[in-house]
């Protein structure tokens, strides 16, 4: 996802098992898991292949473990600059969005890898479905605190339709190269808002003004 990079220490410093990681991740959502070797990865981070292979015992194991390990930095990244932006819980639903403009604009932005991961796997039962479900949850309480401290009678609902919008904005930046998705799923959210907690939460501008 490579929205947490800048939270992220310095990898030249990084211990061996984090730049096969991070290597393995940039690949992944650069070029799809399936296209992309374990000689790749090892080019990438210049760590030996053996050392891959007693870290993570198979090109699965890694598959799995960079999975979990950008989960953890995204979420890391996303909740904190969400509890940044203050204010009212209905300000910090429609700050969502703001924050998915920060990531779109990046250099490095390949989409969702677990959306990625998910569309490959053959297995929609398996682990890779596994991890990406609970990463989709942890993200899902977060909305759903936040819709509730808002005041939302519904607060799950609305969790659900504001991670829709959020999923979509994801993949249509990715096809667009552009940050605007985030600015038109503003104006969505926004709508939601209003339907949900009442007219406070009014629309924001075709500008992106809150």
């Amino acid at each position: 996802m490579r929205g947490a990079r800048s939270h992220l220490e310095d990898s030249r410093d990084a211990p061996p098992r984090r730049l096969l990681l991070e290597a393995a991740i940039r690949l992944f959502c650069r070029g799809g898991i399936g296209a992309t070797s374990v000689d790749a990865v090892v080019a990438e981070s210049g760590i030996a292949r053996m050392t891959l292979y007693n870290h993570f015992g198979s090109k699965e194991g890694l598959v799995l473990a960079a999975l979990q390990h950008e989960g953890a930095a995204w979420r890391t990244w996303f909740f904190t600059r969400l509890a940044e932006i203050g204010g009212p819980a209905r300000a910090r639903l429609i700050g969502v969005f703001d924050i998915l403009e920060e990531w779109f604009v990046r250099d490095d932005y390949f989409g969702c890898a677990f959306m990625n991961a998910v569309l490959e796997a053959r297995n929609q039962d398996g682990a890779v479905a596994a991890i990406t479900f609970a990463h989709k949850a942890q993200v899902l309480e977060q909305l759903r605190a936040l819709a509730a401290a808002a005041g939302a009678a519904e607060p799950d609902a609305l969790a659900q339709q504001i991670d829709l919008v959020m999923d979509g904005a994801i993949v249509k930046a990715l096809i667009k190269r552009s940050a605007q998705p985030a600015l038109e799923a503003k104006i969505v959210a926004a709508a939601l808002l209003v339907r949900h907690l009442g007219a406070d939460a009014r629309p924001p501008s075709a500008a992106g003004d809150a």
